[in-house]
């Protein structure tokens, strides 16, 4: 029994634009503005630009193996099991993270607003009571992809269609509201230190939120199974990254613009700042403006979004744990699809158990940003080996589809993951290698990963690599290095070694012709 293919272009567009969009429409902006000022908004314009390197390589990859969790198995065919059992780990924590997230932040931005006893006052941290919620927000998740394909297909297209309703009328709104009642709508844009009041630094500190959100995108190749006609990742993947960049450009422009000093008793101009808001912006604007609407729409979209985003993550992320039980990296079982719904089951279930313990534990951890920050570094610390095992498979001769000017976009893909990891900085990198090695090391000594090690070692040594420059760096414990030098190292050992020594060590094996015959004839 096997996946079922189900998925069109228009469901990977809603999967890729409506469901993997959630409340970084708001929490993002904020955050990117009080880092970079109105270049927040840059921010935003460049994340597209750089993401579209990245789904490049999916794309490569992704039409020679379209397989379920396909970028948590792509490295195994280039460099073997110890390289890709780090990065499906690495994968893995990225997907365990987004659903708590989205039922973090709906109960800090919606349940609160009526039950303040959800969240406490001192830290702006999830009580015992809002962990509780959080936990059981997760689990309602759990049946939307249980009953298969078509169900979450079906649901997708109805919420789906909702929240793109919900895009339009809030961008036309929230614009005529700033032009009418906010007095600094367009001095935001000039004023207080000019467009980029915190320089390159500012701008370079905002792309880790903006990369986040944007990381959804990786949904549709894991879906790439239960795609009709794989042909369609490629439209999909590409329409995906156009049509976040549209979204997080307009609603990071609406939040600059709708900035009214007064309502939030800020100086003009001090954009740090709104790091110690913890409510949505919008629900000041709405009490201070007297509308309603301002405080009603936001409130909607965070409700839609927050099931929508979590069962479509639960749904990939279930993809990567058959992905990981292909590889032999956990329990067979986990691998089981069921009979009637076509789906990863085992994985389902326990995906949405360890989803709702991460809800309730990760509950007094402090801190939004900080979390997005972690999930952020385990992500792009994954997404970073497809770039280079699309190069290993190029010149191993196992590629049939190969995306132009291969050498230039594998490249630039891993630099700019490089970078993204980087920028995360201290204490995020090594939170997240952390907890990467512990449960990689737990798992290879459970399910005796033996082959591969020295082709890992590129691998190995790169994260070793980014967790010092985020240890010595200027956002690191010890800032010794100024931020911009930093990054030009980052960027240049990252390409100049690591980047030609992961390709030189793939090709000492021809790990796809052992690896193809994992997945028994899917």
């Amino acid at each position: 029994m096997g996946l079922r293919k189900h998925l069109t272009l228009g469901d990977l567009l809603i999967i890729g634009v409506a469901g993997s969009i959630g409340g970084a429409v708001f929490y993002g902006a904020q955050k990117a503005a009080a880092e970079a000022g109105p270049a927040g908004i840059l921010a935003y314009a460049l994340a597209p630009v750089l993401y579209f390197f990245i789904a490049l390589t999916y794309i490569d990859l992704a039409m020679d193996y379209p397989e379920a969790g396909g970028p948590s198995r792509f490295a195994i065919y280039s460099h073997g099991q110890a390289t890709n059992i780090i990065n499906s780990v690495a994968d893995l924590i990225w997907y365990l993270f987004i659903p708590p997230l989205e039922a973090y932040v709906f109960v800090a931005l919606v349940v609160s607003e009526f039950y303040p006893g959800v969240i406490n006052p001192a830290t702006g941290n999830l009580t015992l009571i809002g962990g509780l919620i959080a936990l059981a927000l997760i689990m309602i998740m759990v049946p939307l992809n249980y009953y298969g394909i078509e169900v979450f297909t079906v649901s997708n297209k109805v919420v789906g269609s909702m929240k793109f309703a919900l895009y339009a009328i809030m961008a036309i709104v929230f614009a005529l509201t700033a032009l009418k009642f906010n007095p600094y709508v367009l001095k935001n844009l000039t004023n207080y230190g000019g467009f980029m009041p915190y320089g390159v630094t500012g701008l370079f500190a905002a792309m880790p939120i903006a990369m986040f959100s944007f990381g959804g995108a990786r949904t549709i190749p894991d879906f790439a199974e239960e795609i009709k006609g794989k042909r369609s990742i490629v439209p999909g993947l590409i329409l995906t990254v156009v049509g976040q960049g549209v979204i997080y450009v307009t609603f990071a422009a609406l939040f600059v613009l709708s900035v009214d000093w007064g309502v939030f008793h800020i100086r003009p101009g001090d954009w740090s700042s709104f790091l110690n808001i913890s409510r949505n912006p919008y629900y000041y604007l709405a009490a201070a403006y007297k509308l309603p609407y301002m405080y009603i729409l936001p409130m909607l979209y965070l409700i839609l979004a927050l099931f929508m985003v979590g069962y479509v993550y639960m749904g990939a992320g279930t993809r990567v744990m058959l992905a990981m039980a292909r590889s032999k990296y956990v329990a067979g079982k986990i691998g089981e699809i069921h009979p009637r719904y076509a789906i990863p089951y085992w994985a389902l279930i326990i995906f949405g158990l360890i989803g709702a313990a991460i809800s309730f534990l990760f509950a007094p951890v402090p801190g939004l940003y900080g979390i997005v920050s972690d999930t952020t570094a385990a992500g792009y610390i994954g997404f970073a080996v497809n770039p280079i095992a699309m190069m290993v498979l190029r010149k191993q001769g196992a590629s049939k589809y190969q995306v132009p000017a291969g050498w230039f976009v594998s490249a630039t893909a891993f630099a700019i993951s490089s970078l993204i990891v980087f920028w995360n900085g201290w204490p995020a990198v090594p939170y997240a290698v952390l907890l990467m090695t512990v449960v990689a090391v737990i798992l290879a000594i459970i399910y005796r990963v033996k082959e591969g090690w020295l082709e890992a070692t590129w691998y190995i040594g790169w994260i070793a690599f980014e967790t010092l420059m985020a240890y010595i760096g200027s956002d690191g414990a010890l800032n010794i290095i100024p931020f911009t030098w930093a990054t030009a190292i980052t960027a240049i050992i990252s390409l100049a070694v690591f980047y030609p020594l992961g390709i030189i060590l793939g090709l000492r094996q021809r790990n796809f012709e052992v690896h193809i015959k994992d997945l028994g004839g899917v």
